[in-house]
């Protein structure tokens, strides 16, 4: 090759590779964290994504996308390799799944589509049928005989909204709206965010809560609508610490569930730890019969055109949850006959309210009807007296009697 053709074929490189790089400057990239209705989810899709980076050892995404879809593919094959077959921690396929569920959602989103059924060739086998299955009613009962408090009032919380547990500790006092009539709460999730939804207590849980929130009262915490629903744990001696309360961190909540789940015996790998909870208010309600459509807005889900075109009043979505599920949600049976006592004695006080409207009702008509008939009275003496025909005379005369 002459030295004029080594020199073009050199600067035609150069240029390529110019060009390239601005290219690479100048391309935008859908970020795994982008897109997604729930913080916690972009928080997890970030985490599974940044452990793939480690694993390949690429953390400059133009470099990754510009490898092409079939060397990304073998990468992503290498990895579902390595955490199928890890010795020190062999993962579950449904684990897998979910790892590598961040991973095609950032591609898919730059426009790198692998190929999925490939893919699931080399995930774990599914060697359990009972996997990911919810807790019992019995199970739980066991988490709260050992459960403060405040982890009381948590556990119940996503046994009765079906919140995810990520959600806790964002809540604050004035994210809740009690409901005297029905002894529970409306709750405020993820507030002042585009993923905010509504949801409702059972009346279990609601005094649950209470007792949480009087308990720090008691030493003297001032509580208001700002206030953390969940605080660190505090000094009793310490009126400083007391009325200057620490929200209790997201790390925090998980750490306090799982020494819930660890005294009472409950934890197992048959159960995911908090999302157990989830599916088992999912399960209870469709169980119980409510609307799905409902559920999925009580789980904050979004429902896709059905927006556009359902859009029930809170008070639905109440009658709904207090008609189905609030007694199916409710652990301990003598809470639920209490309930039962109160919905009873507040059946007979409408009753009674009902009676006494209608009898006034019936007393106020007898009362117009009997001034009607006294100057119905009036004017017939009225004509009496006035005519002088002795046959009109006692025509009104009888009339007069008859209705006195």
């Amino acid at each position: 090759m002459s030295e004029l053709s080594k020199a073009t074929t050199q600067e035609s490189r150069s240029n390529r590779s110019f060009i390239n790089d601005i290219e690479r400057r100048q391309r935008l990239i859908f970020q795994v964290d982008e897109g997604h209705r729930s913080k916690q989810t972009a928080i997890k899709y970030r985490n599974n994504f940044d452990h793939f980076l480690n694993y390949i050892r690429i953390h400059d995404l133009d470099v990754l996308l510009d490898l092409g879809k079939e060397a990304i593919q073998e990468l992503v094959i290498k990895y579902v390799l390595f955490m199928r077959d890890d010795i020190g921690k062999r993962y579950s396929r449904n684990t897998v799944n979910t790892n590598v569920a961040a991973i095609l959602y950032f591609l898919e989103n730059n426009d790198i589509e692998l190929n999925k059924r490939k893919l699931r060739r080399y995930y774990p086998s599914d060697e359990s049928t009972n996997d990911d299955r919810p807790y019992t009613i019995g199970e739980i009962a066991k988490i709260l005989a050992v459960s403060d408090l405040r982890e009381r009032a948590m556990i119940l919380l996503m046994v009765s909204t079906g919140m995810r547990i990520g959600a806790l500790h964002t809540l604050g006092v004035g994210h809740l709206t009690e409901l005297e009539k029905f002894s529970l709460y409306k709750v405020q999730v993820y507030a002042g965010t585009k993923d905010r939804y509504f949801t409702f207590t059972t009346p279990e849980c609601a005094k649950a809560i209470n007792e949480y929130l009087d308990y720090r009262r008691r030493y003297g915490e001032e509580i208001n609508d700002k206030s953390p629903l969940f605080r660190t744990y505090f000094n009793k001696e310490d009126p400083f610490t007391i009325n200057v309360p620490k929200p209790l961190s997201d790390v925090s909540v998980k750490k306090a569930v799982d020494g819930c789940l660890k005294k009472s015996g409950v934890k197992t790998s048959e159960c995911m730890r908090s999302h157990a909870f989830r599916k088992g208010f999912k399960s209870i309600c469709e169980q119980s019969g409510m609307k799905s459509i409902n559920i999925e807005l009580l789980l904050g889900h979004d429902i896709g055109l059905g927006n556009n075109y359902y859009r029930p009043s809170e008070q639905d979505l109440l009658s709904d949850f207090m008609s189905y599920v609030s007694d199916a949600l409710t652990i301990n049976p003598s809470q639920r006959l209490q309930q039962r006592v109160k919905e009873l004695e507040s059946e007979k006080s409408e009753e009674i309210e009902r009676l006494k409207t209608q009898l006034q009702r019936y007393k106020d008509e007898q009362s117009r009807a009997q001034d009607t008939s006294m100057e119905s009275i009036r004017e017939l003496r009225r004509r009496l007296d006035a005519t002088e025909n002795k046959h009109e005379k006692a025509l009104l005369a009888e009339m007069v009697s008859k209705e006195e």
